[in-house]
């Protein structure tokens, strides 16, 4: 006589279900995403196609489309009913290509296929799915939290509830593994934070004929490098600067970037919540109309070709964020007067004269004396 065992199957009901328990049980090579009459349990995570299983992968905190790839290993636990048989192709990997972006959340699945295993004994069998690797970890950085996967092997019932000898497997939801229950759907969705940057600007001038009120045009040079940015994608600016013309955003490889400061402003591209700038990321800056000031300094180095080397971005936490993230730009303007002797003689010239005038005082008061 059959000997009865009743199980609970994680992640799908809290009722107990019956099985029956063979000695030598038949390898079930048909999964299946859900039972038929558990439809309500199976969660956002399930594909909706036969042994299918779907992950998803999201980054938030982007106002641009996402290239990244991330790479996952599927393993199964010790401890299962049985033994398990085939094989998964692992590891599994959800690429984003220029992946779209929603509300600053971008999204992608991938649906991992189980119908190739068989398992030797009725029973729950456990995997665990780990996020492994990020093509660009340093903007994406990866998840490293883990996550279960349950299959129910069972035994399918006639009417009567009597099992027919045709077995099946019920993938059920994924879960976090900390309490082992099936969790609202799709809630566990691999997920992680961008890491962005940002960029900044300030101006002064110097010199007698300097004016505080003189706006400079710069033009912002960003070169698209994929993966880590895309020609096209668009980075905020905000600004102190009272002067006109400066734009809500910079766009990669645009070439009318252009922004607009006096003396005493900054300028930040990037550092927006959702808009910042990827790290590792290429730029320049260009002065485009030096107005009769004779020399440009960036960061205190005098450029006569008015463009700034081109620098790349850091992290806000890196040691050389402020060398490599900020620019500091120097105009200076002097003017001396129109008599052929340069300004900063003009005190000696002074004392000459003085001292010039001062003897003739002298001498002719000596001549009248003598008279």
């Amino acid at each position: 006589m059959n000997k009865l065992k009743v199980l609970t199957v994680a992640g799908l009901s809290s009722a107990a279900l019956a099985f029956a328990s063979f000695v030598n049980v038949s390898a079930v090579t048909t999964v299946y995403p859900t039972s038929p009459t558990s439809t309500s349990t199976a969660g956002g995570n399930i594909s909706g196609q036969p042994g299918k299983f779907r992950i998803t992968r999201k980054v938030t905190g982007v106002p641009n489309p996402v290239t990244n790839t991330f790479t996952y290993t599927v393993t199964a636990d010790s401890g299962n009913p049985g033994t398990i048989s085939g094989s998964l192709s692992s590891p599994f990997t959800i690429e984003m290509n220029d992946n779209a972006v929603s509300g600053g959340v971008s999204t992608k699945t991938a649906d991992i296929d189980f119908s190739g295993l068989s398992f030797s004994e009725l029973g729950d069998y456990s995997f665990t799915v780990r996020e492994t690797a990020s093509s660009d970890a340093t903007n994406y950085p990866r998840d490293t939290k883990e996550y279960k996967i349950y299959v129910s092997v069972r035994n399918q019932l006639d009417s009567n509830g009597v099992p027919t000898g045709t077995y099946e497997g019920i993938i059920s939801q994924m879960t976090d593994g900390a309490d082992g229950k099936a969790d609202a759907a799709g809630a566990h969705a691999f997920t992680s934070q961008v890491a962005r940057t940002y960029i900044q600007a300030s101006q002064i001038v110097t010199g007698n004929m300097a004016k505080k009120t003189d706006c400079f045009k710069y033009q912002i040079i960003i070169p698209a490098n994929s993966p880590v940015v895309l020609s096209g994608d668009k980075y905020s600016v905000s600004t102190t600067s009272t002067c006109t013309g400066n734009p809500a955003d910079v766009t990669v490889g645009g070439s009318s970037n252009y922004i607009y400061m006096k003396h005493g402003d900054t300028v930040t591209i990037g550092g927006g919540a959702t808009s910042q700038i990827p790290i590792g990321v290429s730029y320049q800056i260009k002065l485009t109309d030096a107005q009769g000031y004779q020399t440009t300094y960036y960061d205190g180095t005098a450029r006569p070709d008015l463009t700034m080397p081109s620098k790349t971005t850091v992290a806000q936490t890196a040691s050389t964020f402020n060398t490599q993230n900020k620019t500091e730009i120097r105009n200076d303007k002097y003017a001396d007067p129109n008599t052929g002797i340069l300004m900063n003689l003009w005190p000696f010239v002074l004392l000459v004269v003085l001292a010039g005038t001062g003897t003739i005082v002298v001498v002719n008061k000596t001549k009248k004396n003598k008279a």
